[in-house]
């Protein structure tokens, strides 16, 4: 019986370890589901290479022989080498602080690199390990209640007294829309 428990103990201990460190990315409102989670390298949020720049609404395009992915988003080009330091956004050099990885045969790039160079914000919440990207809504803002736990996209909404911020900026403190005002 004291094996059984002792048994029952390591696998929970390990089941909560686990799940501990998992990271969640949402672009907008959506959570980003992917066969690969994000992963924190350096201090730096890597997510696979498709999933960012599909949820950004980017086209993909994969150079398996130079392991090069370019992603264009409008008027913006993203272009970034596995295990290189540099990137090319809109044909200007810029430096990475982790360079873009093959983790469990998946191509993993800085998530707050490349939404920035498509113009997105990003917040980070350490506490629920969360990244959040605004794209769609991004520079409209939002209003949230100083003690509330949902964002409000009209700042009269059910009367209260709300404070102007960005989507991401809820988002990352892991607020979720009220159902009455979401667009």
């Amino acid at each position: 019986m004291k094996r059984r428990m002792l048994a029952f103990l390591l696998l929970l201990l390990f089941a909560l370890t686990a799940s501990a460190g998992a990271v969640s990315l949402y672009v907008d409102t959506d959570l980003i589901q992917t066969d690969v989670p994000p992963t924190i390298v350096d201090g730096r949020t890597l997510v696979p290479m498709r999933a960012i720049f599909e949820a950004l609404g980017a086209e993909v395009d994969w150079d398996g022989d130079t392991r090069t992915a370019t992603g264009t988003l409008g008027d913006h080009t993203v272009v970034i080498q596995v295990g290189e330091t540099e990137a090319l956004v809109d044909g200007e050099t810029r430096t990475l602080d982790v360079p873009a990885q093959i983790i469990q045969n998946r191509t993993m790039v800085p998530a707050r690199f490349i939404s920035e160079a498509f113009g997105c914000s990003v917040t980070w919440d350490g506490t629920s390990q969360t990244a959040a990207v605004a794209n769609r809504l991004n520079g409209e803002h939002i209003y949230i209640t100083p003690t509330g736990k949902r964002y409000h996209f009209d700042g009269h909404c059910n009367g209260g007294t709300y404070i102007e911020t960005t989507l991401a900026d809820a988002m990352g403190r892991g607020l979720t829309p009220c159902q009455k005002c979401v667009k």
